[in-house]
């Protein structure tokens, strides 16, 4: 077992904030010592309300509170790897899909996972009730839209369920329409996502995640470099402190991120308010766990990625995978929730 990632503790402003929190008191800007530090996100995706904690920190003042300047980059379609963007120090922080950053440490980036904001996958199958997905087994003989290059989930599906890779790709976008129109029986949608399209349309349908269908993973995984952890250790716990109590609050009121998504920070995008607050409500229950009972908001358990959530990705073909103990560090996280002690964010 490979020594805990920055594992010494130092004396610095950290220590003084968790000590200044287990009294009982959130230091507000003008008690914290020193400037205030910059911390520099990555998104995966655009400015909408999947970063709802962001923004509830930002707007809120938690990350002022503990004094941090929070800069966030928009992601999107276009962008190529929130890993390479990260490595190239252009980011403190990344937030993307934990098997990217697997890819990217296998192949030799020396990155180092913090917490994970959704503690399953969003993945799942939309599909009709003429014709529908249930279980893995339902999956075989029936067509499933696929948006390009992502047959390997499916096929990872029905392998770790001890089922035959039967079944007929369809090629599909990101909008759930060859479903409606009979193009496939199923699609592989966000949950967060594609079935809201055919709710507000009153269209009835079904729809089950990767986690229900045996392909257990987590979603929005927070990363940065070894040597930004190194340095900036403090910081990033303040960070995810912060990020915690931006969580916690969108569980108590999805409205208020959605509105700030929509007038603030995606104010650019021509998101619609209704959309948002209904994808809000829909990604709450995937920041939730046993462990983020237990340990907190944003929680990651290596055991659970060294176990199943290894199994699914070496189901998709993955076989060099990494040692978790080495690019997973949990104890970040676990000052981060010492110094929200006055704070409920064991939600």
């Amino acid at each position: 077992m490979t020594e805990p990632v920055a594992g010494r503790e130092r004396f610095g402003r950290a220590t003084f904030l968790r000590a200044a929190a287990a009294a009982g008191a959130w230091l507000s800007v003008g008690a914290a010592p020193g400037p205030s530090d910059t911390v520099t996100s990555q998104l995966l995706w655009i400015k909408n309300v999947e970063s709802a904690g962001l923004w509830l920190a930002d707007a809120n003042g938690y990350f002022r509170d503990v004094n941090i300047t929070a800069n966030v980059l928009a992601g999107g379609p276009g962008i190529a790897s929130v890993e390479a963007i990260v490595a190239a120090g252009r980011a403190d922080v990344g937030i993307d899909q934990i098997e990217r950053i697997v890819d990217a440490v296998a192949t030799g980036a020396d990155l180092v996972v913090l917490g994970a904001i959704f503690q399953q996958t969003p993945a799942g199958l939309l599909s009709l009730p003429a014709h529908p997905i249930r279980t893995a087994r339902d999956i075989v003989g029936k067509r499933i839209g696929l948006q390009q290059g992502a047959r390997v989930y499916i096929d990872g599906i029905l392998s770790l369920n001890h089922l035959p890779r039967d079944f007929t790709e369809v090629v599909v976008g990101f909008d759930p329409q060859p479903l409606i129109e009979g193009a496939c029986d199923a699609y592989l949608c966000f949950v967060t996502n594609q079935p809201l399209t055919l709710a507000a349309r009153g269209i009835p349908h079904v729809v089950v995640s990767f986690e229900q269908l045996g392909a257990p993973n987590y979603g929005e995984c927070l990363f940065c470099t070894r040597d930004y952890l190194r340095d900036h250790r403090d910081t990033l716990v303040r960070y995810l402190a912060a990020l915690q109590r931006g969580w916690a609050e969108n569980a108590r009121d999805p409205v208020r991120a959605a509105h700030l998504a929509t007038a603030t920070y995606g104010a650019t995008l021509g998101l619609d308010e209704s959309q948002q607050i209904a994808e809000n409500r829909a990604q709450i229950p995937l920041t939730r766990s046993a462990a983020t009972r237990a340990h907190g908001l944003l929680w990651i358990d290596r055991d659970r990625v060294r176990g199943p959530i290894y199994a699914t990705l070496r189901a998709t073909g993955r076989s060099a995978l990494p040692d978790v103990d080495h690019f997973i560090d949990d104890s970040v996280l676990r000052d981060a929730t010492a110094l929200n002690r006055p704070y409920d964010v064991r939600t």
